[in-house]
């Protein structure tokens, strides 16, 4: 048995060396390579085993061993690479498919955020639609409010203006009413006075001739008279005609004798009546035969004026083409205008209008040689020359008023003219005055302006503008009125009727408006030319151009100057007439200035010129309006807006007309 025994352990031993079991193989430790502890035994990879470390040395020293360990390396790294390149190879699936859940995952995730910001930016869209909804809902509420307060604003001062335009009509068709009434009351007084004195002519011319009557009954009367008496009868009743119609013409309705009014009773009751209605025939026929010559007188002296300023023109006209031509000769005067020679609208003239008798100088007390005119009259401008002085005064005109710069004189009907120089507006600082005096008193100044452009003007010997040309830095002529052609005959009873309107004011009207009202058409259906003399002097023909009132302006007492806050409240109509006369440079605008009646009739003639140039001024000197388009012109007390002789501010004012229609055809 113990041999049996023996022999299987050897048996065994030797199997073990020559072929490890599995068993074994699984137990033992796989070597490893130098430098690192290894536990013997342990098995090469080819499956060879070392038992110790003698061995091991033995292995590395033939080499056998890094080709054992080289084998087991490579043997452990394919072992390891499979299973490495599975877990690679699942680990790249298991990438794959997270990369591909993550993907998902994130698709999922931006579709969702995208639905998400679909709804907020649907959600904001729509808030933001609200808002302005709202936002559009309370600006239209906000503009219908404003609209409609707008409206109501409108709707109210259309009603103030119109209640105001109306209550301007009333006062203004009142005023005209007023005027009216009162210029009737004043040709029913004329004629009732004309008519009283006819009446009272007639009435004793029937008293005398009835006291003559009974003069001649009684000392025909045997019973009356003794026979010496009645040899003296012839001389007695001419004492007593005489007599009687002398009382009579004094004292008409007195009797103061008890022989006049014993012959008044002795004279039979129809003889009366019959002398009353004569009287009051011959009264009635006197009243239309004085009616009849006043207006003959009226229209006389209009042509009167007429044919004298008619001459005066083709005199001039004549003298300046004489000059041109080399004809006539003509004084030359040249002069540089500085600040020294003109006057501010804001300033007082130098001298003071007087309006005393002690002005007048009678015609017939002037001599040729001018000896008998007075040290005003010599030093006159030269626009109002001693040769138009003379021969004023020489047609029996005389002085009423005189202010050192304009003279006042009345012709023999009893009417007012101011003479003054036409062309002072025209000339300011800085300008170079050429003046040509010719031999009848006319003369022509040439005004040239810094910019180059010129002023031609030709003077009557008294001073009035006859011919002004503008000639702009371009060369560019504009004739501005013509008085030197001959004018067409007018009557007064045969201009258009124009009827009675309110003014246009200047202060309640833009500036819009203003252009518009200077643009209206002229009144009345008229396609005459008329002169500017008889757009001046005549006012039926000054009526046919509107007029507007200047109500901005009101000047004190005996003042002609007006302050520049006044000046400046004309900027609407300032600007209104320099736009006029850019659009049409021949544009004519007439100024005129009136006042009220205290004072002197001549002294306040005198007066509202100097304020019609003052106007003027001040339109230029604010609004760049050109002097040579403005003419100025005085109408005193003639044109009062409110009848009453107190001093009434309203009638101290200054108005614009646009004559250029009325200029030219």
């Amino acid at each position: 048995m113990y041999k049996l025994l023996k022999s299987t352990t050897s048996l065994t031993m030797c199997l073990a060396l020559a072929l490890p079991t599995g068993g074994f193989a699984q137990t033992t430790e796989s070597c490893v390579a130098e430098g690192e502890q290894t536990v013997f035994p342990c098995v090469l990879p080819d499956g060879s085993v070392v038992a110790d470390a003698d061995q091991m040395m033995t292995l590395r020293a033939d080499g056998d061993l890094a080709q054992a360990l080289g084998l087991e390396a490579e043997a452990q790294t394919e072992a390891q690479a499979e299973p490495d390149a599975e877990a690679a190879a699942e680990t790249v699936d298991a990438a794959e498919e997270q990369a591909a859940a993550a993907a998902e995952a994130e698709a999922a995730a931006t579709a969702q955020a995208q639905a998400a910001a679909e709804e907020q930016d649907a959600a904001d869209a729509e808030a933001a639609a609200a808002a302005a909804e709202a936002e559009a809902a309370e600006a239209q509420a906000a503009a219908d409010a404003e609209a409609a307060a707008a409206a109501q604003a409108a709707e109210q001062e259309a009603a103030e203006a119109q209640a105001a335009a109306d209550a301007q009509a009333a006062e203004a068709e009142e005023a005209a009413a007023a005027e009216a009434q009162a210029e009737a009351e004043r040709e029913d007084a004329v004629a009732a006075q004309i008519a009283a004195d006819a009446e009272a002519k007639a009435a004793a011319e029937a008293e005398a001739e009835q006291d003559a009557a009974a003069a001649a009954e009684t000392s025909e009367s045997p019973e009356a008279q003794s026979a010496e008496t009645q040899a003296d009868a012839p001389a007695a009743e001419s004492d007593a005609g005489v007599e009687a119609e002398a009382q009579a013409q004094a004292e008409p309705t007195e009797t103061e004798s008890t022989e006049e009014t014993q012959a008044e009773t002795d004279v039979p009751a129809d003889s009366s009546s019959d002398a009353e209605t004569q009287a009051e025939a011959e009264t009635q026929q006197q009243t239309e035969e004085q009616i009849a010559a006043d207006l003959a007188a009226e229209q006389a002296a209009e042509e009167a004026r007429q044919e004298q300023r008619a001459a005066d023109a083709a005199a001039a006209a004549e003298a300046a083409a004489a000059a041109d031509s080399g004809e006539a000769k003509a004084d030359v005067v040249v002069e540089e205008i500085t600040e020294e020679d003109t006057r501010a609208s804001n300033e007082e003239f130098s001298t003071a209008v007087t309006g005393d008798t002690s002005a007048e100088a009678n015609t017939q007390a002037k001599k040729d040689d001018d000896d008998g005119l007075s040290k005003f009259e010599k030093a006159l401008l030269v626009g109002i020359g001693a040769v138009a002085v003379g021969s004023i005064l020489n047609n029996g005109s005389k002085v009423v008023s005189n202010s050192g710069d304009r003279l006042v004189v009345e012709d023999p009907n009893g009417d007012l003219r101011v003479l003054k120089d036409d062309d002072a507006l025209v000339r300011q600082a800085g300008d170079e005055v050429r003046r040509e005096t010719f031999n009848d008193g006319s003369s022509r100044t040439t005004v040239i302006k810094p910019n180059g452009s010129k002023i031609v003007t030709i003077l009557g010997r008294d001073g009035t503008v006859l011919r002004r040309i503008n000639v702009d830095p371009q060369g560019n002529e504009y004739v501005l009125f013509d008085d030197t052609q001959a004018e067409e005959r007018i009557v007064v009873n045969e201009l258009p009727q124009v009827r009675p309107q309110a003014n246009t004011l200047a202060s309640q009207q833009n500036e819009e408006a203003l252009r518009a009202a200077l643009q209206t058409q002229l009144r009345g259906d008229q396609a005459q030319r008329y002169s500017l003399r008889q757009v001046r002097d005549v006012r039926q023909v000054r009526a046919l151009a509107p007029e507007i009132e200047l109500d901005a302006v009101r000047f004190a007492t005996g003042s002609a100057a007006i302050q520049p806050e006044q000046a400046r409240a004309l900027s609407k109509i300032g600007t209104a007439i320099s736009n006029a006369i850019k659009d049409d440079p021949r544009t004519v605008i007439l100024v005129e200035g009136h006042t009220d009646a205290v004072g002197n009739a001549g002294y306040n003639l005198a007066l509202s010129d100097r304020r019609a140039e003052t106007v003027a001024l001040a339109l230029t000197e604010y609004f760049d309006v050109p002097p040579a388009n403005l003419i100025t012109q005085g109408y005193g007390e003639s044109a009062l807006k409110i009848p009453t002789e107190t001093a009434e501010p309203a009638n101290r004012r200054a108005v614009v007309r646009n004559i250029t229609g009325l200029l030219r055809q």
